[in-house]
């Protein structure tokens, strides 16, 4: 379940980083039928291309891990806001 998670997350994220908004924007889990799953946790893209995780309460939750949007990167971030050289990013592929 964590691969199809982290594979949904990631076309959403790329969807997301090429067209971004200058407001936030809310990324939700679905289920199977691609009903929302506001109970689970959801993600915030800030203006500034970080990504934080949101609790089921709109609340971000800054302590977490979380990424960061550089041109065509989606990097790794602590908690910090500093990039994790250590952990594997994504590319955005353009087609």
């Amino acid at each position: 379940m964590h691969k199809t998670f982290m594979i949904t997350i990631t076309v959403t994220l790329l969807l997301t980083a090429t067209a971004m908004a200058r407001a936030e924007t809310r990324i939700y889990q679905t289920d199977k039928y691609g009903n929302v799953q506001h109970h689970l946790p959801s993600y915030t893209v800030q203006d500034n291309g970080r990504i934080v995780e949101t609790d089921k309460f709109g609340n971000k939750q800054y302590q977490k891990d979380g990424w960061q949007i550089q041109g065509d990167k989606i990097k790794p971030v602590d908690k910090f806001g500093n990039v994790q050289p250590n952990k594997p990013s994504l590319t955005i592929k353009k087609r």
